[in-house]
């Protein structure tokens, strides 16, 4: 009986205390969309190598769970644009942290100048989460 006593307003901080760390968001998640198409100079490969490049310094970073991710269509294409680069961040400060990092910098040194062209002709798209009422 005297563990039940103990055990019980344990169990309700626990249950309060991740209720108070789900609602205590410093902000939104973010999520990034770049719709693109690849010229002839650049591959698929070349691309992801870049990617996975900067999602190495994310990781390096501190956060493993951010980063990139690229797609490419598939099945009829509605629209002119073949390749979705998405780019997810937890938080803005979580994206501020990433792109002031020394090692984001210098990952975004490495990529090639040939890049800049496609960079230039995408449409761009940033979105932040619109949290979900339960």
């Amino acid at each position: 009986m005297l563990r039940r006593v103990f055990l019980l307003p344990a169990c309700f901080a626990v249950l309060l205390v991740a209720g108070v760390t789900a609602k205590q968001r410093v902000s939104p998640a973010l999520k990034s969309h770049h719709l693109f198409n690849l010229p002839a100079t650049i591959t698929e490969a070349e691309f992801a190598a870049v990617l996975g490049d900067l999602n190495s310094a994310i990781a390096e970073a501190g956060y493993p769970e951010a980063g990139y991710r690229l797609w490419k269509v598939t099945g009829e294409q509605v629209g002119d644009y073949t390749y979705l680069w998405e780019g997810n961040w937890p938080s803005q400060a979580a994206y501020d942290t990433i792109h002031d990092h020394a090692a984001y910098a210098a990952a975004i040194e490495r990529i090639p100048s040939s890049f800049d062209a496609m960079e230039e002709a995408q449409i761009y798209n940033r979105y932040v989460e619109i949290p979900l009422g339960n």
